[in-house]
C-alpha cells in the first residue's frame, strides 16, 4: 500500500478532523443500514434478504471496524445466529419474522451503544508468566493428560522469574 504522507501539523490536524467526522458519519450510515434492513423484514416477511444484507454489510466493513459489535447486534437484536462454519449469519427456523416492537428497538439502540468497545490493556508480562504458571499448577494438580507437557523445572524457571 503506498502512502502518501501529510508534511504539515496543520494538516495532520486537518485529516484528524475529517477522519472524525467520515467515522461518525459511516457509524451512523452502518446503523441506518441495520435498522432499514429490521423495518423491511417487519414490512415483507422475508428473513432471507435481511440475512443476505447483514452478511453483505460484514463483509463490506472495512478491516478495522468494530464488527464483532455489529455481528453481537444482529444477534440480540435480530436474533440471527453467527454459523461458526460457513463464517456467516443464518436465521433460526423459529424467528423467521420480527413484530414492530423489535424492528423499532432496533432504530432506537445502535450497534456502538449495545455492545461497547472492549477497554486498551497494555501487555503485562509478569501478570501473564503469572497467570501462565497457575494454570500450570493447575493442570498438574488436576492430573496431566497424555499430549500434556508441563515439565516440573520449567513451571519452577518461571516461578523464579516473576518472584
Amino acid at each position: 500500500m503506498a502512502v502518501t504522507l501529510i508534511t504539515t501539523d496543520a494538516k495532520i490536524d486537518d485529516m484528524i478532523t475529517s477522519i472524525g467526522k467520515r467515522g461518525t458519519k459511516l457509524q451512523n450510515d452502518t446503523h441506518r443500514v441495520l435498522a432499514s434492513l429490521a423495518v423491511r423484514w417487519h414490512k415483507t416477511g422475508d428473513v432471507t434478504v435481511a440475512v443476505r444484507q447483514v452478511n453483505a454489510l460484514l463483509d463490506n466493513l472495512p478491516s478495522g471496524w468494530r464488527s464483532n459489535a455489529v455481528k453481537a447486534w444482529s444477534e440480540a437484536y435480530l436474533g440471527l445466529v453467527w454459523s461458526t462454519d460457513d463464517k456467516c449469519f443464518v436465521y433460526h427456523k423459529n424467528r423467521t419474522k420480527i413484530n414492530e416492537a423489535d424492528a423499532r428497538a432496533c432504530i432506537d439502540n445502535p450497534y456502538w451503544d449495545f455492545k461497547k468497545e472492549s477497554e486498551y490493556k497494555p501487555m503485562n508480562l509478569s501478570d501473564m508468566i503469572s497467570a501462565l504458571v497457575a494454570r500450570a499448577e493447575k493442570r498438574r494438580q488436576d492430573g496431566l493428560q497424555d499430549s500434556d507437557d508441563v515439565p516440573q523445572d520449567m513451571l519452577k524457571a518461571l516461578k523464579a522469574i516473576v518472584s
